[in-house]
């Protein structure tokens, strides 16, 4: 974050370190705030190697104080429109995982963040009247704002997904035998559940700071 009197030109090898994944929205969203002394690389590396979780981006973006910044990561889904003459084109609809963020510098070095959150999935397709099939955009927002010191990192979470799989497993030929076939087969229930956690650490550009060391 630039503060006011900082040419944009300077730029800080500061890391800005947010995760942003792809998931289907569920569930409720919580904020927290970390300790200072809470190292965000070292725990998620850590969290990733025990098979705990999974990093799947990590960008940066820098901008001055009070413009807005967006991060955006996701598809976009192809589907056919029709023409009242005939003619069909493909038009394209957004299914994505957005973040956008806001600061303000306060006077004393801290920082206010403006921050907007949208999670897209693909939901049913949709037939229109015409027969054309449209794909439907299963979607949840929260927008909130939060104080913290330069270096802080914010933690939204509680975006769930969760996913249940039935599997069966019989003997050829006598797993479907009527009546009896039962005896020779198995059946497991699980349910997966994965929860969406955005780490945004904002720092502020001193002066002088060369962003691309």
């Amino acid at each position: 974050i630039y503060p006011v009197g900082v040419p944009t030109g300077a730029a800080a090898s500061n890391r800005y370190n947010v995760n942003l994944p792809v998931t289907s929205p569920a569930g409720s969203i919580a904020l927290g705030i970390l300790h200072d002394n809470f190292i965000v690389d070292l725990e998620l590396s850590a969290a990733q190697a025990e098979t705990q979780a999974n990093i799947i981006a990590s960008p940066r973006v820098i901008t001055a104080n009070q413009k807005e910044a967006t991060i955006e990561q996701g598809v976009e889904i192809p589907y056919q429109q029709s023409a009242s003459s005939g003619a069909t084109t493909i038009q394209f609809k957004k299914a994505v995982l957005s973040l956008k963020v806001t600061p303000q510098i306060t006077p004393d070095n801290r920082i206010i963040l403006d921050l907007d959150v949208k999670d897209d999935a693909v939901g049913t397709v949709v037939v229109t009247s015409g027969g054309v099939n449209v794909p439907s955009i299963d979607t949840r927002e929260i927008s909130t704002q939060v104080l913290v010191n330069d270096g802080q990192t914010v933690v939204l979470g509680g975006i769930l997904t969760t996913t249940q799989r039935e599997d069966d497993t019989k003997v050829p030929y006598l797993g479907d035998i009527p009546v009896l076939g039962h005896l020779f087969k198995t059946s497991s229930h699980k349910d997966d559940k994965d929860e969406l956690m955005i780490f945004i650490t904002p720092k502020i550009v001193r002066e002088g700071v060369n962003v691309y060391n």
